[in-house]
């Protein structure tokens, strides 16, 4: 799947903007911190999996003193097809998002998937070390680019959850009977089983290759390398799960009613990387911490591509400023082939074949061809 051109409208420091991307495989945003080059990455995820890859609020999305953004990409598959795709926000009187697939209004769980798409940011590092919130959205973020039902599933999940801890409020405050539970928890256990299988046998999946890919990545002195799934419970099927969350959901509602919260289900589940049975956060170097980093992105390109038929873009936040150079090589010799945009504040040396664009302060982009001294820099 490649991306061929992008138009912005009112979408965070572009007024207006509109970008042609060539045939290389791999385009750079180079420019000076703050200039808006994350942006417009931004503006890719958002096309591709409807939320800002760096987790922003939606209201914050548009340009100043708007009312609305539009975000729209002509895309085309492996296959050869071409579509076009479109998210239009609009803030008033109430947010509402609204997705098009060849200017046909589409669904959300529709429209994600659509655009496979693998994002690398800066605070990735934190992943091993970070709260385990982060850890289910990269979960959740992956399944739901091959799963409409996964993210049907997630989607009706949280919704159940708030009302159930809801529910636990007034019934803290004596305006509900505990017993006003038994329906919140049955559907919650209905939609917390299959999101649980799911993310099983990804880490499954993942785990059949991801100790080769640490080996690529030039980490060689781990012996035994697994990737953990952390849950309450042991059941492995849908409908024994579906019982235990039901079970457990049912002895821990006093705990629950004193904390007005849900404290068991997908929502609070976890998963690490084992190496010798113990978290790579408690014991590995920040420089293994990446490699491991950079074998899960290597294994996430793969599995879309296994599960989409459809080469993911790549999408690289700064990231060579948190690498070093044989990482460096490393990964862009890995992602030969896929069109990746990245956005950085100088050009790594070594790299041919690229598309380079200027971006200034003020919403401005420029090509190689309407800044001469940008070739200048590539070729040095």
């Amino acid at each position: 799947m490649r991306i061929n051109c992008l138009q912005l409208e009112h979408f965070r420091s572009y007024n207006s903007l509109d970008l042609n991307f060539s045939k290389d495989d791999i385009c750079i945003f180079v420019g000076e911190n703050g200039a808006g080059k994350t942006n417009i990455l931004e503006s890719i995820s958002i096309l591709s999996l409807l939320r800002s890859c760096i987790g922003a609020d939606e209201k914050d999305l548009v340009n100043w003193g708007k009312g609305h953004y539009r975000i729209r990409g002509a895309v085309k598959a492996d296959s050869g097809e071409e579509k076009q795709l479109e998210v239009v926000s609009q803030q008033e009187p109430r947010i509402q998002k609204a997705c098009f697939e060849n200017d046909v209004k589409v669904s959300v769980e529709h429209m994600i998937g659509l655009f496979p798409t693998v994002v690398f940011l800066p605070q990735d590092l934190q992943l091993f070390t970070g709260a385990p919130a982060q850890r289910r959205k990269f979960l959740d973020r992956l399944l739901s680019q091959v799963s409409p039902e996964y993210l049907s599933q997630i989607l009706q999940y949280q919704k159940v959850l708030k009302q159930r801890n809801s529910l636990r409020k007034r019934i803290a405050e004596g305006k509900a009977q505990d017993s006003e539970l038994d329906l919140s928890d049955d559907q919650l256990a209905l939609f917390a089983a299959p999101i649980t299988i799911a993310r099983l046998e990804l880490i499954g999946t993942l785990q059949l290759t991801f100790p080769e890919e640490m080996r690529s990545l030039g980490e060689k002195t781990w012996s035994d390398i697994k990737l953990s799934y952390a849950r309450k419970g042991e059941a492995t099927n849908e409908a024994e799960l579906r019982l235990e969350y039901r079970l457990i959901l049912l002895n821990n509602r006093k705990r629950d009613c004193i904390l007005q919260s849900t404290s068991v289900g997908p929502h609070r589940e976890d998963w690490h990387v084992l190496v010798d049975g113990r978290s790579v956060d408690t014991f590995a170097s920040r420089g293994q911490q990446r490699t491991s980093l950079l074998a899960l992105l290597l294994l996430q390109v793969s599995y879309l591509e296994l599960r989409c038929g459809e080469k993911p873009l790549i999408l690289l936040d700064d990231v060579f400023s948190e690498l070093d150079d044989s990482h460096q090589k490393c990964l862009l010799q890995s992602l030969r082939g896929y069109q990746v945009f990245m956005t950085t504040t100088k050009i790594p040396h070594g790299i041919e074949n690229i598309n380079c664009m200027k971006v200034e302060k003020g919403g401005k982009v420029l090509m190689n061809d309407q800044k001469p001294e940008l070739k200048e820099t590539i070729k040095a």
